[in-house]
């Protein structure tokens, strides 16, 4: 079982002063105080101070000084203004926020001067400060690594009186390994990881350098991860099930889970969060980090029936360790990831040479053995085509110093490096990474990083879903996830001994981040069930513009976008069902309306959204629309497969025929509903005709419901998002693309078997099969068969799995293998050994298709082997 984060920045150090411009919107780094919802306002130097009344023109912001003297501009306090707004203003030259200042001594730690923009755009920061909510109350479960219950900002004690930690207790203790797996658990569930503690400020930070979504709540922590075993920790279901029990059990209103795998609800974790759920306890749970692997990604339990999925979106902000690069045109400030291993940090005090793999510039990806010497220099390659793993052997056995990756797509991805490689690994931005490329090609470049240097930088993907977020849909076509919050770049609380602060990414952080904004819905309504709150965050949620298309990001993606959880709070309104998962269409004419009708053959399907009018005195009018959402798909142009999805629209030019996006359509969409009641519209969703069925497209969007109260002047937006796929569903194949070189049979050695009539099993010779998935199977099985009377014999050694994740190079599961020796099994669960006749045997892989019927042999994708020879 993973924890869902990836990597972290501990900070442990006296930072000096420093401002990181971006644009026109200035920040600080995190140790710089800063006053919530206060900026200063720069103008162009031929603006006049009569440009002051813009801003006091603008309902949301006041204007507190305007300087006319020593400084052309204004200071402001807002609680509702994107700063950006106020950057992007005519004549505004700079917006830095208000800082404060102290005596010039080394603080304690840093102070996250992000913070207050995070809370700002999922308002978290109106719910607090507005209507003077922190979650008190309520009572939410971490099921974790532990707590550092002594850090001062996460109270500095355990159940004591007046303690926010009141529950939980240690499952596994110091001693639990993999390799040992003594359970000795301690007193009291201190980390000795640091996830469990960042995931807790996020939640709980009592300020004033992390604070906390609901900083009210009562808390229980239930570890269950190891310490580190290398550079992981982990844990085993069973144990996770008991975490989740005892919380369940302790009677906790809500139960965050930073963890996951594969993606199947039928899971022991997701079977257990399910039933919790339908006891009426709030489950929120992390999407899981294979967004690398694309369509089809999210994990367990956050598929699960009736648990809140989470993705991941990019901070705004970002507190990072810097790279100064050195070349033909100056030096240049670039931004690091956390490294790979946090035990081989990127500490380089004078200028170390970037190299490629290859002098001449081929194998930039570094998969293969490099050619060059690269002693005394740190080898520079592209994310992509392999692991990391990989890429820092091929560094390493080069004589690289480290290595320094530059990522294939927006944003900035936290590595992890598991291989006993005793270099650093850290990755760049795409941007910065082409940069360096063109200049490493022209001529030298150098770079150095001292350690314990630290700046923020304006994050270029800040608002967008982070690019290891997980996608959907489910193996079954549900969808997933089902909201978005925070989670790339977070900054939190850390291990003490560590510095006390660190920076993360992962969906870890977005899950607490929704638990928190669920302790605060409940606080403010406590009579609602687990389903209406559910209902209020996707409703709410903010779909999120894809920048490359212009249209949002397909809801499997995101969910219902951005979380808003002031908007849910005040909402009056609750659309049911939340999403429309279209798992059943059909195909012909829409009858019973001619501009339907006209549409010809679609693939379409109708669904009816309840809606209710929970104000006891207004009567609400509700109309509906379509927004449209990205389409994406698992091949390319050519036909071949990706796992990075191929988006429709290809670009943001504008130019996308209506008949290429999902349309909405409703006899009824326009109603009166009175006060406290409820209505039904039923709408059509139409597949993109114009999109070919064999491209094997996911469409989806949001059916947006614009609200107008009675006597009211302003409106409201909701929106339901829907998804489901153009075409066959269960005709898609399920076992990974050729071009993967999988399946493959491999010697001890991991080389492929070209000749497999060479290829002689004996007691004491074995060869492995290696199989991939591109999507999940409900069953995989791998038989050995005699080639001479086509009879199965049994499985080969672990050539049975029920509910199969896809997999991916990049994904927590690379690949599947399966032993063949001079053994089978006749039972599913291998216990059962014969030994096989000698032979010439082959093997046969059948994976289930989707919505197969098991014991239907034309619902399975098979491949066969060559023949080979058992003694």
């Amino acid at each position: 079982m993973q924890i869902l984060a990836l990597g972290a920045l501990a900070v442990a150090s006296c930072l000096g002063i420093l401002g990181v411009e971006a644009g026109r919107l200035m920040s600080y780094p995190p140790h710089v105080r800063t006053k919530r919802g206060a900026y200063i306002v720069e103008f162009d130097s031929h603006i006049s101070s009569a440009h002051v009344s813009k801003f006091q023109g603008m309902s949301d912001i006041a204007v507190s000084h305007h300087y006319t003297k020593a400084f052309n501009g204004i200071s402001v306090s807002t609680e509702n203004i994107d700063p950006t707004h106020l950057a992007n203003v005519d004549g505004v030259k700079r917006v830095w926020p208000v800082r404060y200042y102290r005596p010039a001594a080394c603080p304690r730690g840093a102070s996250n001067s992000t913070d207050a923009y995070l809370h700002h755009m999922t308002g978290v920061e109106r719910a607090l400060k507005e209507l003077g909510l922190n979650g008190k109350g309520v009572k939410i479960g971490i099921v974790d690594s532990g707590v550092d219950y002594n850090h001062p900002e996460l109270g500095a004690c355990w159940k004591t009186e007046g303690c926010p930690w009141q529950y939980g207790q240690d499952f596994v203790g110091d001693k639990y390994t993999q390799a040992n797996p003594v359970i000795e658990p301690n007193p009291t569930p201190m980390d000795c990881d640091g996830h469990g503690t960042h995931v807790s400020g996020i939640l709980a930070g009592q300020g004033p350098q992390v604070h906390g979504v609901a900083p009210g709540a009562t808390y229980g922590m239930y570890r269950v991860f190891s310490c580190p075993d290398g550079t992981e920790s982990f844990a085993s279901d069973d144990i996770i099930l008991q975490g989740i029990e005892a919380a369940h059990k302790d009677g906790l209103d809500i139960i965050s889970l930073s963890l996951g795998e594969s993606g199947w609800p039928e899971e022991p974790i997701g079977v257990a969060t399910a039933k919790i759920v339908e006891d009426g306890v709030v489950v929120v749970a992390a999407a899981g980090n294979d967004g690398a692997g694309g369509l089809l990604t999210t994990s367990s339990p956050a598929v699960a029936h009736g648990v809140i999925s989470v993705g991941s979106i990019d901070n705004w902000n970002v507190t990072a360790k810097p790279a100064i690069v050195t070349s033909d045109q100056g030096s240049k400030p670039v931004m690091l990831s956390t490294p790979g291993n946090a035990n081989y940090t990127f500490d380089f005090e004078s200028d170390v040479p970037l190299a490629f793999p290859d002098s001449n510039g081929a194998n930039l990806n570094g998969c293969s053995k490099f050619s060059s010497d690269l002693a005394g220099k740190i080898a520079f390659v592209k994310r992509g085509d392999c692991t990391f793993n990989d890429k820092i052997t091929n560094a390493y056995e080069a004589g690289a110093d480290g290595v320094l990756c530059y990522n294939n797509e927006s944003g900035l991805l936290g590595p992890t490096t598991t291989v006993p490689v005793p270099i650093p690994f850290v990755m760049i931005s795409e941007k910065d990474g082409a940069y360096i490329a063109d200049r490493l090609a022209a001529g030298p470049v150098f770079v150095k990083s001292p350690k314990g240097e630290y700046e923020t930088f304006s994050s270029e993907t800040g608002g967008q879903m982070s690019s290891f977020s997980a996608y959907g849909p489910s193996p079954e076509l549900d969808m997933y996830p089902l909201i978005s919050a925070p989670g790339g770049n977070i900054w939190s609380t850390y291990l003490l001994k560590d510095g006390g602060y660190a920076s993360i990414s992962g969906t870890s952080m977005a899950a607490p981040y929704i638990s928190g904004t669920a302790a605060l819905i409940k606080q403010a309504h406590p009579e609602l069930s687990v389903e209406d709150i559910t209902r209020l965050l996707i409703s709410t949620g903010k779909p999120i513009t894809d920048p490359s298309t212009s249209l949002k990001f397909s809801p499997f993606r995101s969910g219902g976008g951005l979380v808003n959880v002031y908007d849910a709070i005040q909402s009056r309104v609750q659309f049911d069902p939340p999403v429309l998962s279209i798992n059943d269409s059909k195909v012909g004419p829409i009858n019973g309306d001619s501009k339907l009708t006209s549409l010809g053959t679609v693939r379409w399907a109708a669904r009816t959204i309840t809606v209710h009018n929970y104000d006891s005195k207004k009567h609400m009018e509700i109309s509906l629309d379509n927004m449209a959402g990205n389409s994406m798909s698992s091949l390319l142009a050519n036909g071949s497969f990706t796992y990075k999805p191929r988006v429709w629209p290809a670009d943001a030019t504008g130019n996308v025929p209506d008949d290429t996006v999902p349309q909405v359509y409703s006899f009824n969409g326009k109603k009166v509903i009175k006060p406290g009641q409820s209505d039904s519209i039923t709408v059509f969703i139409v597949a993109p005709k114009g999109l070919k069925d064999a491209e094997q497209w996911y469409y989806g969007g949001f059916v947006e419901f614009t609200v107008q109260w009675q006597n009211e002047k302003t409106t409201s937006k909701y929106n339901v998002p829907y998804g489901g796929y153009n075409g066959d569903y269960a005709a898609q194949q399920v076992l990974s693309p050729v071009s993967d070189g999988l399946p493959a049979i491999v010697d001890s050695t991991g080389n492929p078997i070209q000749d497999l009539s060479t290829l002689v099993i004996k007691e004491n010779v074995t060869a492995t099969l290696l199989y991939g998935l591109s999507m999940p199977s409900r069953l995989v099985e791998v038989n050995m068969v005699n080639s001479d009377t086509g009879e199965s014999v049994g499985y080969i050694y672990n050539g049975y799995m029920d509910y199969a994740p896809k997999t991916c190079p990049q994904c927590t599961v690379p690949h599947i293998s399966t032993t063949i020796w001079s053994y089978v099994s006749t039972d599913k669960e291998g216990k059962d050994n014969v030994k096989v006749p000698a032979g010439k045997y082959h093997a046969l892989l059948r994976a289930l298709l989707p919505r197969g019927d098991i014991s239907n042999d034309k619902d399975y994708q098979v491949w066969k082997s060559g023949d080979f020879t058992v003694a």
